[in-house]
């Protein structure tokens, strides 16, 4: 409803009940649904699968002309979360969709932390504008975080560049302050309170840090899709970030 006020879009709402006797179920959740929606959106697509969550909204996500799968998560055991993974982590490794998780008390998408790793092309950040320009026009302040890692460095990066500051990066011509100078430069013509960060350290660790550090209304991170790869492989950090970032995230591919 909130993104209904800087964009105009007709959404499909679905739930997924894992046996047909619970359509009773279903049926409810999606009554519901109905009441706070209708009153807002000229037209609402209401639909229920049955099945294993996690596939069908991956299912439905790629049978429709859809946009963006945004999602709730629910809090649970952190250990058993651990091991069998959480419904939001399923379907983040395996649609092709950017997805929105949904956490803590809904508010307007204002102030967003974009965590630029510059690993792949196009960048995050043109991603974000080309599939989500909604989203990001709805900002007012942004800063875009890189993090400096001995593991992910670049070849051929001065041990002393993984301690500078994100002005010191670039006023050095590293290949990182290459990238948060491009970054900047692409959202300046925004008219944006616009910062540059960087922090020293593992890169889940430090993401899940600073967007508990400040305000931040939206945490914006950038994923491959899981084509059976290990988890542990640097450039697919999807996984953790979802469990471990405290508030809204979004995956953009």
């Amino acid at each position: 409803m909130l993104l209904a006020e800087s964009a105009t879009f007709k959404p499909t709402v679905l739930t997924v009940v894992k046996h047909a006797e619970e359509q009773q179920e279903g049926d409810e959740i999606l009554a519901h649904a109905a009441q706070l929606l209708d009153p807002v959106f000229d037209a609402v697509q209401y639909k229920t699968r049955v099945g294993q969550p996690w596939e069908e909204i991956v299912a439905e996500g790629e049978s429709g002309n859809y946009d963006l799968i945004v999602m709730g998560q629910r809090v649970s055991r952190p250990l058993l979360t651990r091991i069998r993974g959480l419904v939001t982590q399923k379907v983040v490794a395996r649609t092709t969709l950017p997805v929105l998780i949904a956490k803590r008390e809904a508010q307007p998408l204002r102030r967003m932390l974009i965590c630029d790793s510059g690993a792949k092309s196009p960048s995050l950040l043109k991603l974000f504008r080309m599939r989500l320009p909604a989203i990001l026009k709805n900002a007012t302040d942004v800063t875009v975080l890189h993090v400096m890692s001995q593991i992910s460095a670049a070849p051929g990066i001065r041990g002393e560049d993984l301690l500078f500051t994100a002005e010191q990066l670039i006023e050095a011509g590293a290949p990182e302050g290459a990238l948060l100078e491009q970054d900047m430069a692409y959202l300046e013509e925004m008219e944006l309170d616009l910062h540059a960060k960087v922090r020293h350290g593992l890169i889940v660790d430090e993401i899940a840090d600073e967007a508990r550090s400040d305000d931040y209304d939206l945490v914006v991170i950038g994923a491959h899709r899981d084509e059976g790869l290990p988890r542990f492989l640097l450039d697919d950090l999807a996984h953790e970030l979802v469990l471990d970032v405290d508030r809204a995230i979004l995956v953009v591919r």
